[in-house]
């Protein structure tokens, strides 16, 4: 009677030590499944993704029929940024959970200062012996994203409905993912202006308001012939170089813009709309769609000369464009935009030719 009473005390000695370790080993080490699946390994099937945070920023990225993806119902997103960013979901991994004694200030972090991710994939609501049926759109992950940890190793993460947040990182990442998880609506747009190839463009406009004479018209025939026009005679031009004019329109096939300025808190937007131009060019394509832009000179930030020692007035290397039906003003760089800002005498054989215009 007695060994048996021993027994039964060891025993449940022995069920108390691991219940403790099992509760002190989830807490330090060991977590469900779910509160640590963040990562989405099948990306080919999210359809949206919505980010939001504490001051009210919402983005949403959609993916079309088309297979692109449109950023807030408006603008086409950039697909190198998409596609690190879907690399980003499905690589991300749980590094350890957060330590039991900073647990609860970090859920408060979070629960202050973190953006809000919900992923929604296309899933088939049956599946059967490898077929798969009854397709719907679900939401598969929700979770909170927030800073850096002390290191800038990896980053907090809480699942939605979880205890326990986590310290999350990126496989080959020196760094931290937070940033990709932005709620600004400029950092997953599409940098794109032109994107263009000559047999889609029906015609190009190119108006010079500092040099009216210079101004002019391309446009393509169904043939392939370029005809340039002069916008101050409306009469074709003869005498021009055609590999030049077969350059340029080529140039409409790649035509990107360094940044948006819409939200340059020391930049004077309205003051740069209704300044002189400098290039207002047009283009139209095929389909009947037609994008204009504007551009314009950017104040010198520092002294550059030319061969003659004078100094130049305007930025060398930079300049403002307006876009998207003047929507939107960006900042452009020379290197990218010169060779789609030509002057008519640009295309002429000779440079004595140049300005002979009538």
């Amino acid at each position: 009677m007695k060994n048996r009473r021993i027994l039964i005390l060891v025993i449940i000695i022995l069920l108390a030590v691991v219940a403790i370790w099992l509760a002190y080993d989830r807490s330090n080490s060991t977590f469900s499944k779910n509160e640590g699946n963040f990562a989405v390994e099948d990306t080919a099937r999210i359809t949206r993704i919505l980010l939001a945070d504490k001051r009210n920023n919402i983005v949403v990225l959609e993916r079309k029929e088309d297979g692109k993806w449109v950023v807030n119902e408006e603008y086409p997103a950039s697909k190198p940024i998409l596609d690190m960013f879907l690399q980003t979901l499905k690589n991300i991994r749980v590094k350890e959970p957060v330590p039991v004694n900073q647990q609860k200030h970090i859920i408060s972090l979070l629960a202050a200062n973190a953006v809000k991710v919900e992923i929604y994939q296309y899933l088939p609501r049956i599946r059967l012996f490898g077929k798969e049926a009854w397709f719907r759109e679900k939401r598969t992950r929700v979770y909170y994203v927030g800073d850096a940890t002390p290191d800038l190793r990896g980053s907090y993460m809480l699942k939605e409905g979880a205890d326990i947040p986590f310290i999350v990182d990126l496989p080959g990442l020196r760094g931290f993912v937070s940033p990709r998880y932005s709620t600004r609506l400029e950092d997953w747009r599409d940098h794109t202006i032109f994107h263009h190839r000559l047999a889609n463009i029906n015609e190009v406009t190119v108006e010079i308001p500092e040099m009216p004479d210079q101004s002019y018209k391309v446009i393509r025939h169904d043939n392939n012939r370029l005809e340039v026009i002069s916008l101050v005679t409306q009469q074709t031009v003869s005498g021009y170089d055609t590999l030049k004019v077969l350059a340029f329109m080529n140039s409409f096939n790649n035509i990107k813009f360094e940044s948006f300025l819409n939200k340059v808190e020391d930049l004077n937007i309205d003051s740069i709309r209704s300044s002189q131009p400098f290039f207002v060019i047009t283009l139209k394509d095929n389909s009947g769609e037609t994008i204009k832009v504007r551009t314009f000179h950017k104040k010198a930030e520092r002294e550059v000369r030319d061969e003659n020692g004078k100094l130049f007035p305007w930025d060398v290397d930079r300049l403002y464009v307006e876009i998207n039906d003047g929507k939107d003003i960006v900042l452009a760089q020379f290197f990218t935009f010169d060779k789609i800002l030509r002057p008519l005498g640009y295309f002429y054989i000779k440079p004595s030719e140049a300005y002979k215009l009538q």
